[in-house]
């Protein structure tokens, strides 16, 4: 099964793995040239795929800075990036072992450039400090980063597929996503005895992120980035779509609580579901009993989106297949469930399947890759709430039963057309306003109904930054100008407005909630 999950992370992620070509960020050669010929692959209205990115470890201060940034002045970690919260069942080699962030470095100049752009390949001399990996080796990490940096920036982190290794280390530029990409590896080899698939090894350790975390500790010091508005982004396909969505429950403080939005592609999204079909999958997890109970509950999204406050004001964005062979649970397509489970719980997402075994897109079926946003006034930051979707009369099937009948309902979307303003959010102490619009898809092939022109949406702020939701409090809402009103009541972290109309093609209509 591992042979066959490496040969598919071939077709998703173009170039990371087994290609004789260097791999750009964007994904094709075309792309890649152009990087290296110092154009920007960036147009506008462009959405481009998945870039490979995969977090790293701390650096230490000395490391000398690109002449276009100065090196900051050594400093003490802050007491919150101190050193990573113990994770759940962390008593295996790591025991006596301590982050140590002079492994962990990168030259001073770049190791490649282009007109905008400039990559760092690094190292992780790591094969003796049992922090960040048990098995004696050393890894290889990276990053690339725009040559203008803004005030305040955006990384991404991309997670490579199953494979990728040291092959996504090649020369990229910048994801779309942020302004600096963070790559670093998963486990060295993959067998029976070592997998970690971006979670946990088999002692319950979570080594990977150990090592996203060492590798955004490493960047943010050199640059010294103020994350605190725009966040991160956690990105991959395959085995790294799946680590994106994983990490958001387990990556070690403080980064966790700075991540904007997951962007997945047909990753293992619910391993622990997947596991008690297949436990092959997952030869070197521990099991489901004992004192790895808590390493499972910490990684498992029916959980922790019950529970988790940080999980509940993450945006998800997922495109993937229905009959993907790798995240089928007991009861079928684990993906799907998923989707209900970030509808269940009113946290923000858009989704789109189709059938097309371990991939994110199908021939003759013409949806978004909803791993990106689909409009670019779309974005989700930390400096203001977002709007979570959920109700949408535009989403096909649309009832939660259907969803999860892959049989029945083989395609389908969740939240497409759903789009919001991203520049004119309010979020006040005494308001939130969200801009939002519908635009309808028509044509979509393979049996996927066009949706309809007119629907209703119920609509959810999550991560208010000044608004703070009080449980049993009564707001005040309105919408279009007041054409509608109502009240609504906090219960718990959800305040929720009901059934709002939208017409395919009419222009931004606020919703505004506030105290009367």
């Amino acid at each position: 099964m591992s042979k066959f999950w490496r040969g598919a992370a071939v077709v998703l992620v173009v170039g990371v793995v087994a290609s004789p070509l260097p791999p750009a960020a964007a994904g094709s050669w075309d792309k890649y040239k152009r990087i290296r010929q110092g154009d920007s692959t960036l147009d506008k209205e462009e959405q481009a795929p998945a870039s490979a990115q995969a977090p790293a470890v701390a650096t230490p201060a000395v490391q000398a800075a690109p002449r276009a940034q100065p090196q900051p002045a050594p400093q003490s970690v802050p007491k919150s990036k101190a050193r990573p919260k113990k994770q759940a069942g962390a008593d295996g080699p790591a025991t006596g072992a301590a982050p140590d962030p002079t492994l962990i470095t990168a030259p001073g100049q770049p190791t490649e450039t282009g007109a905008w752009w400039a990559f760092y390949r690094g190292d992780m001399k790591i094969r003796n400090n049992n922090w960040y990996d048990p098995h004696g080796v050393d890894y290889q990490w990276a990053y690339s980063r725009k040559k203008d940096l803004p005030r305040h920036a955006r990384v991404a982190v991309y997670m490579h597929g199953s494979g990728g290794g040291k092959g996504a280390m090649w020369v990229y530029g910048p994801s779309p996503k942020g302004d600096i990409e963070v790559r670093a590896q998963d486990a060295e080899t993959y067998n029976q005895d070592w997998r970690e698939w971006w979670s946990y090894s088999a002692d319950g350790v979570a080594y990977p992120g150990r090592r996203i975390a060492a590798a955004l500790d490493f960047v943010t010091r050199r640059y010294d980035l103020d994350l605190s508005r725009r966040g991160l982004v956690l990105e991959g396909p395959s085995m790294g779509g799946g680590g994106a969505v994983i990490q958001t429950m387990i990556l070690p403080d403080p980064w966790r609580a700075l991540i904007a939005y997951s962007s997945a592609r047909a990753g293992i999204v619910m391993p622990r579901q997947v596991r008690r079909r297949a436990p092959g999958q997952y030869i070197s997890q521990p099991p489901d009993n004992g004192r790895f109970k808590a390493v499972w509950d910490s990684m498992d999204f029916a959980l922790q989106s019950a529970r988790d406050p940080i999980v509940r004001g993450i945006h998800y964005r997922h495109s993937f297949s229905s009959d993907d062979q790798f995240s089928l649970g007991p009861n079928g397509n684990t993906q799907l469930e998923f989707v209900n489970l970030v509808e269940q719980h009113k946290i923000g997402g858009a989704f789109i399947w189709v059938k097309a075994s371990h991939a994110s897109g199908e021939r003759g079926v013409r949806m978004p890759d909803m791993a990106n946003f689909e409009h670019k006034d779309q974005d989700v930051t930390l400096d203001r709430a977002h709007p979570a979707f959920t109700k949408s009369t535009g989403n096909y099937p649309q009832r939660m039963v259907d969803r999860v009948d892959e049989a029945r309902f083989p395609r389908g979307h969740y939240n497409m057309g759903l789009i919001w303003q991203h520049e004119k959010i309010v979020d006040e102490a005494d308001q939130i306003i969200f801009p939002i619009r519908y635009q309808h898809r028509t044509n979509i092939g393979k049996g996927v109904p066009d949706q309809p022109r007119r629907i209703t949406v119920n609509v959810t702020p999550r991560r208010p930054k000044h608004f703070k939701l009080v449980d049993g409090e009564e707001l005040a809402w309105s919408f279009d100008n007041g054409a509608l009103t109502g009240t609504a009541v906090v219960k718990g972290d959800i305040v929720t407005v009901r059934k709002l109309p939208l017409v395919s093609g009419e222009p931004y209509k606020n919703l505004r909630i506030y105290r009367p």
